[in-house]
């Protein structure tokens, strides 16, 4: 289970790095007080993505262990590779998404499409992961039922 957490962050974090090098230096997608302050805003959006993927990480660990419990594939071996695809993923779809709702409507609507993806997502990672878990429980349990 801390093996999916970890490789979920790295996802996480690392997307997030680069996608903020490319919103502050290459788009400008950044505050008007902080045009000309490149790093500064740089390092406050990486503040601000770091503290998003914590909250991520908190409702992603939680409904994850929730549902491991119920659908007893606690044990159930997980590759590393999915949830950290799911990390970048979440990342990757969440700042074009965010860039165009802030683009396209006015502010409110902005922080409510945020909250909403902030909820959501990580439940859909954590659905995710435990439906690959369950299956490769069943498919462990068909094999040695079989031997």
């Amino acid at each position: 289970m801390w093996r999916v957490t970890y490789s979920f962050l790295s996802g996480v974090l690392i997307a997030a790095m680069i996608t903020n090098g490319v919103a502050v230096y290459l788009l400008h997608d950044v505050d008007a007080d902080r045009i000309g302050k490149w790093n500064l805003a740089y390092w406050e959006l990486s503040t601000e993505f770091f503290f998003f993927a914590l909250i991520v990480l908190g409702v992603f660990l939680t409904v994850t262990w929730i549902g491991s419990l119920l659908l007893h594939v606690r044990h159930a071996p997980t590759s590393s590779k999915l949830p950290f695809v799911l990390g970048v993923g979440l990342i990757l779809i969440q700042y074009p998404t965010e860039f165009a709702v802030r683009k396209l409507s006015a502010a409110h609507s902005a922080d409510t499409f945020l909250l909403t993806y902030l909820l959501l997502s990580p439940v859909c990672c954590a659905a995710i992961i435990l439906i690959d878990r369950y299956r490769t429980a069943a498919a462990t349990a068909n094999n040695v039922s079989q031997a």
